[in-house]
């Protein structure tokens, strides 16, 4: 297969995305094979601004523009789903395009994707730039979707993958709440390749803490079946201790996983427009 696609969202990036381009265009060199780059531009409020000036390999540029802000869960899951239509034969690479994700990994992802035909090949997390704080939230958010779900899932967006692994991973709605869950959930073959987060090109990350708050129940809402599971199973054992010590605390934490569940299925059930969601592109605009 020598077809290889970058997959990229967008919201008003513009600057960071020129420099990807450039730092995977340099990267690159040496692989035999076709590269296209598809940007999904998630409603950006900034014009698309591309210097393609130095680029060499990345020759085939289409920017699907969306018509309202979706978010770069959503806005991947959309461009996933358009390559599945085109019925694409490709090696795919899917990364986040402010720098964090580091372009110097990509000739590596596409080889091992390529050995690994029927696998995902995900990058998992050495080192984290983030302050103490996020890491302390992140290490908190990993705790309790292991908990709560019985898996660790130490990856996000960027990943590779042979197409001949769309019809599986977009087979059901998870990919629309968050990639890597649904990656997690709908792929039969997950192979780690770990590297170092890096540093945002320019500025400083817009994400809020309460996104980050949103997307970690997305992430949790995908096995929302393994967390009723569990939470019968802990309110049972918390039940039966309080029989025994009467202790109010006890009773408290029963509440607590019970509206724990109530938020994680309404969560859950965010789905509406993954079926139509290429209904949802407003144009698109071919470099």
């Amino acid at each position: 297969m020598n077809n290889f696609i970058i997959l990229t969202p967008t919201f008003n990036d513009w600057r960071s995305l020129n420099k990807l381009l450039l730092e995977i265009d340099k990267n690159i060199l040496g692989l035999k094979g076709s590269f296209k780059v598809l940007i999904i531009n998630d409603a950006s409020t900034i014009e698309p601004k591309l210097n393609l000036k130095n680029i060499k390999r990345l020759r085939k540029i289409h920017i699907v523009t969306l018509k309202k802000n979706l978010g770069s869960q959503k806005s991947i899951c959309v461009g996933l789903k358009y390559l599945k239509k085109k019925k694409t034969k490709a090696i795919i690479v899917v990364l986040d395009s402010d720098g964090e994700d580091d372009p110097k990994q990509v000739k590596k992802l596409i080889n091992l994707a390529e050995k690994n035909p029927k696998s995902v090949i995900s990058v998992n997390r050495l080192k984290r730039r983030e302050n103490i704080f996020f890491k302390l939230l992140y290490k908190l958010h990993l705790f309790i979707t292991f908990l709560f779900t019985g898996k660790y899932i130490d990856f996000g967006n960027y990943c590779s993958f042979s197409s001949l692994n769309l019809k599986k991973l977009l087979s059901n709605a998870s990919l629309w709440l968050a990639c890597s869950s649904g990656i997690f959930k709908n792929c039969d073959s997950i192979k780690p390749h770990y590297a170092n987060k890096k540093r945002r090109y320019f500025d400083s990350s817009k994400v809020k803490l309460s996104y980050l708050f949103k997307h970690s129940l997305n992430i949790i809402s995908v096995f929302k079946s393994d967390v009723q599971r569990n939470s019968l199973i802990y309110c049972s054992i918390l039940l039966l201790i309080f029989l025994f010590v009467k202790m109010t605390i006890f009773i408290v934490a029963i509440i607590i996983i019970i509206i724990f569940n109530i938020i994680i299925h309404y969560q859950g059930n965010k789905t509406y427009d993954f079926h139509n969601c290429l209904n949802l592109i407003k144009h698109i605009r071919k470099y």
